[in-house]
């Protein structure tokens, strides 16, 4: 590390220590990382000093503190999108799915179109990455989000239609990325076909082929669309996931009232699979196919 760097990663670190104390740093590849810790949020600054010269990029999810942070150290606040590079300003989509990682209950995926002003709402209702949130504030926010943003769709492939589905990738020699391109294809599709005006779209990212944006791209030409990991940072993806966790918490409780259980176990744990058994006994294996994922490989543990 150059002492020019050093002296850079002094000067950072000076700044970030005026919003609230770094909490741990380290050296990575061509770089330093600092991580700051306030309350409950968390930021995360990685400065890169390589061939191309010095980089700053941000991590965590959007918020005041990283909002704060950003502007103290570049003298401007955080931007709603999630890289520094994307070129869309004024209104942009983001997608997310839910139920992937799910033996019981359907795969949803959710799109949603937001511009500053809905975004900024957003940010002030406490939208993130619904993993950082509980159910029951999953819930409260669908509505939220809903009367915010431009637009939404949801799109949700019951465990029949999964099954179905699955099994026609399948036989045509895909995989479950190929099924979750399809859902994230068609959800943007229906929220972009209503706002020509929208820059483009981020997609979080699940899959490194990029079928997906070139399928869309071929759909509409004069956007851009991107897909990167942990894109729940944007407020748009952040959106869309929240909305595709709540259609997703509402079909959990809808399946295990026609399962006759008080709650369908999320995950695909043991527990998962002896409540699968359970049902299985109760209403006979086949029906199972109407409420779990039948490639998973708790079904083919069951007796």
């Amino acid at each position: 590390m150059s002492k020019d760097f050093t002296v850079y990663l002094a000067e950072l670190r000076e700044k970030l220590n005026s919003i609230a104390p770094v909490s741990s740093e380290k050296d990575i590849a061509y770089g330093h990382q600092f991580t700051v810790v306030r309350g409950n949020e968390k930021a995360v600054l990685t400065a890169y000093d390589g061939k191309k010269g010095r980089r700053l990029v941000w991590g965590g999810a959007t918020g005041s503190l990283q909002s704060a942070l950003q502007e103290a150290v570049e003298g401007k606040p955080v931007s709603f999108l999630a890289e520094e590079d994307t070129v869309w300003q004024g209104m942009w989509a983001g997608s997310d799915e839910s139920g992937k990682g799910d033996f019981f209950g359907p795969l949803v995926v959710a799109a949603v179109i937001v511009d500053d002003t809905t975004a900024a709402k957003l940010q002030a209702a406490g939208v993130k990455d619904c993993k950082l949130l509980s159910d029951k504030k999953i819930l409260q926010l669908e509505d939220v989000i809903k009367d915010t943003v431009v637009e939404a769709s949801v799109l949700e492939l019951k465990p029949h239609i999964y099954n179905m589905r699955y099994a026609q990738v399948k036989a045509e020699g895909d995989n479950l990325n190929q099924l979750l391109g399809y859902g994230h294809v068609a959800a943007l599709s229906q929220v972009l076909a209503k706002h020509g005006e929208c820059k483009g779209a981020l997609i979080d990212q699940f899959t490194k082929s990029n079928a997906v944006l070139r399928s869309l791209q071929e759909k509409f030409p004069a956007m851009i669309f991107k897909q990167q990991p942990k894109a729940e940072s944007d407020l748009a993806v952040a959106a869309a996931s929240v909305l595709a966790r709540a259609r997703f918490l509402r079909a959990m409780d809808e399946l295990a009232v026609l399962a006759g259980e008080e709650e369908l176990p999320k995950g695909g744990g043991e527990q998962a699979t002896a409540c699968a058994q359970r049902i299985a006994e109760r209403l006979g294996k086949d029906a199972l196919k109407n409420f779990v994922k039948l490639h998973f490989a708790n079904y083919s543990r069951l007796s």
